[in-house]
Parts: C-alpha cells; sequence; structure tokens
C-alpha cells in the first residue's frame, strides 16, 4: 500500500462519527440518516443490537457499557465527532456524561454533540435537572460542542396504539388539556445530521420543536381523521399507571426501573399541570423547510402500520 493510500484511509476513518445510545429509538434513526453521509461508529449495551444497526448503516458496531472508561476510550478512537443519547430515564446520567465528556477532551473529539431535552432547567424533572448539570459540564470542557434539546416525539403518540385503534382511546398520565410541542424523530435525525456534516453549529444550542402547543384532546381529532374512527383523549390516574408499570412477570424490579419509575411519575405531575410547550420557528430555520406536522406525521405512521398489516 503506498503512502497516499494509507493516508486516504486515515482520512476517512478520522471522519467517523461515534453515536451512543445507539441501539434505541433516537439512536437507529439518527444511525439511519447519517449513514447516507459519513461513516458511523455505534456504541450499544447488547449484542442484539448489532445486526439491526448494520443493517440501518453503521460501520461499525461496539457492545460496551458507559460505566466503562477503558470501552468508551477505545470507541473513541479514530472518531472525529461524538453524538451522546444517554439511556432514558438513567439515574447516572451526569456521571456518565462526565465520563464521555472527559474522554472526549482526552482523545481529541472535534465536535462533541449532547442530546438534551426541551427545557433542562425544570428542577421538578428530575431527568431534565440531570440533562442540564451535563449541559453545564459541557460548557465549562472547552470542547466544541452542539446541544439539541427536542420536545416530547411524536412517535410517543402511538405508544398505546392498541388502546386508540381497538378502543378508541388516546389515554396519557396527565391532564388531556395541558399543552404539549411534539416534533418528528426524523426531523431530529435530520437535525442531527444537518450539525454533524455542516459548518457554523458549534458552541451552540438549539430547542427543537416541531409544532406549536397542542393538547391531546387535539391530537385525538387528528387522530380520528386519520384512522376514520372517532377517538378520544382520556386521562389515567397516577395510581392505575404506576400498577401496570411495576407489574413485572418475575415480581421484582431492578433499582434502575424503580428510579425510573418515579421520574416518570414526577414528570406526569410536572405535565399535568404546565405541559410543555416550545417553538417550531428553530427547527424551521435549520431544517430550511417546515418541521413534519401532527397531521402529516400521522399519515406517514398509518401508511407505515398498514405495509407491516
Amino acid at each position: 500500500m503506498n503512502r497516499q493510500n494509507l493516508l486516504g484511509e486515515q482520512e476517512i476513518t478520522k471522519r467517523m462519527i461515534l453515536v451512543t445510545g445507539a441501539g434505541g429509538k433516537t439512536g437507529r434513526t439518527l444511525i439511519k440518516a447519517l449513514s447516507k453521509v459519513e461513516s458511523v461508529c455505534a456504541f450499544v449495551h447488547r449484542e442484539a443490537h448489532i445486526s439491526i444497526l448494520k443493517s440501518l448503516g453503521a460501520e461499525k458496531v461496539i457492545v460496551g457499557d458507559m460505566h466503562d472508561e477503558a470501552a468508551i476510550r477505545s470507541a473513541m478512537q479514530d472518531v472525529r465527532s461524538v453524538y451522546h443519547i444517554c439511556p432514558n430515564m438513567n439515574h447516572h446520567e451526569a456521571a456518565i456524561g462526565k465520563l464521555l465528556i472527559d474522554t472526549a477532551r482526552e482523545v481529541g473529539v472535534e465536535h462533541f454533540v449532547y442530546h438534551s431535552v426541551l427545557h433542562p432547567h425544570i428542577e421538578k424533572m428530575p431527568h431534565h435537572w440531570q440533562k442540564m448539570r451535563v449541559e453545564e459540564m459541557i460548557f465549562e470542557s472547552g470542547l466544541p460542542f452542539t446541544i439539541l434539546q427536542p420536545a416530547p416525539y411524536m412517535q410517543n403518540l402511538l405508544a398505546g396504539w392498541k388502546s386508540i385503534v381497538e378502543d378508541g382511546i388516546l389515554r396519557v398520565p396527565y391532564s388531556v388539556n395541558s399543552k404539549f410541542s411534539f416534533v418528528d424523530l426524523e426531523d431530529i435525525a435530520e437535525a442531527a445530521k444537518i450539525m454533524l456534516t455542516e459548518p457554523n453549529h458549534t458552541n451552540a444550542t438549539y430547542e427543537l420543536a416541531g409544532t406549536q402547543p397542542m393538547s391531546h384532546v387535539e391530537a385525538a381529532k387528528i387522530l380520528s381523521r386519520v384512522l376514520n374512527q372517532d377517538i378520544h383523549a382520556e386521562k389515567e390516574e397516577i395510581r392505575d399507571w404506576r400498577l401496570r408499570a411495576e407489574r413485572r412477570p418475575e415480581g421484582a424490579q431492578s433499582k434502575r426501573d424503580e428510579y425510573a419509575v418515579e421520574t416518570l411519575v414526577k414528570m406526569f405531575d410536572y405535565y399535568d399541570k404546565w405541559g410543555l410547550a416550545g417553538n417550531p420557528n428553530l427547527l424551521r430555520w435549520i431544517l430550511k423547510r417546515e418541521p413534519c406536522s401532527i397531521n402529516s406525521f400521522m399519515d406517514r405512521a398509518m401508511k407505515e402500520h398498514d405495509m407491516v398489516e
């Protein structure tokens, strides 16, 4: 191999982007979008994720633990940029964030992108508050950074799909009149791709909402039109939600599960009182088009469901 070819291969390798927490729905959607334009390395916790991430375009898939400094350091070798997604509702998010940030700085990562949340400043929601702590560490790291703060995903509206289509109920464990801004996960992935592949987005924090604030009552009306059946929004009492969440076949919960349940209960209590509202102007500017609307998302989701059926 001549020196020119060797340098070319090194340059290609150095262009790789590492996506942590790549096994979840956010990571998978991001891998699919990014792999079309860049070499992507996916960091996951389970070997079962390898085949699906490879099929979505990941060039490399590394299985490891985000608490393992050696595994993180190994994953960051020959990486230009990191897109960090912490596992959802993780009690150790601040500690994991510190490890990722410190390691990225030590190995010379050129761009650190953090997947945060809309309004991380809300202390009443512990997972939001932890993300704010990570953002603070990023500010003090000296790393060129971009922070994305997405609104609740439109995809989450379909979590109770069986209840929606069989019972005609869009059920949530908080007031159906609380106002939320939603965002399509595919729009988030496109925005992340722009952050990671285009200039002039470092040292910036972006709130990413796709819609003006709306209630679940309004969302149910849109579902009614798409499904051509009567759908209404209904509040599930927290005690009933908790009973379902805590019901496990083995009759026991891990401490992480317990933390997640309690954190979600606090989130629902906040949502019940105040919702979570944002503004789509910034995402519109980033995408250079209108963000996906709830109507368009529901139409697409219905077509995808029909294809699966």
